[in-house]
């Protein structure tokens, strides 16, 4: 090795002596997330309605929504935090938590079940099936539209409104799109 080169490498040594580290201590203080960072997802399953809104939002198809056993799953290594679920929740049961995720050795899958007795109040809390006030109804079909799961048939010509229990989730989207505040959940 060179003498300036030594003298270079001697310098930028003595300089690291005397500087504070550039790493934190993290096990000793609290990590500082950045303004921007997005985090993971978060769901509070007695909220959650389990309409499938944030599953066919989800770009990587990371979560899978099974409505007959009340169950949400996430895939934590595919989801890639764009928060596309987040903004699509009816609900709003589902948020983004600064944070990393656990590193993990596997690939896996977390689920998360509603309980039989909460969802039975939830039911009862979110107001149930959409009825209609045929006298405030214009037949825009705007409810029909926005219904996640073409529940609603309108007739604009026959002035009729119909709405398919089984395929209806409960979501509210329908109430909140109707401009003359025709529609109402009840149980």
């Amino acid at each position: 090795m060179d003498k300036t080169k030594m003298f270079i490498f001697a310098g930028r040594v003595l300089k690291n002596l005397f500087q504070k580290p550039a790493t934190t201590q993290y096990p000793f203080q609290p990590v500082d997330y950045p303004d921007r960072m997005r985090g993971h997802i978060e769901i509070r399953i007695e909220d959650c309605i389990t309409c499938g809104l944030c599953m066919r939002a989800c770009p990587s198809q990371a979560i899978q929504v099974d409505r007959k056993a009340g169950t949400w799953t996430i895939d934590r290594f595919d989801c890639v935090q764009c928060s596309s679920c987040v903004n699509v929740c009816p609900k709003k049961c589902l948020m983004m938590k600064k944070g990393y995720t656990a590193p993990e050795i596997e690939k896996k899958s977390e689920t998360f079940t509603r309980p039989q007795e909460e969802k039975k109040e939830a039911e009862g809390a979110s107001g149930g099936k959409p009825v209609l006030d045929a006298e405030k109804c214009v037949h825009c079909t705007l409810c029909a539209k926005k219904c996640p799961q073409e529940a609603i048939m309108v007739d604009r010509k026959e002035k009729t409104w119909e709405l398919d229990k089984e395929k209806c989730v409960e979501c509210g989207i329908c109430v909140s799109a109707c401009p003359k505040k025709a529609l109402e959940m009840k149980g």
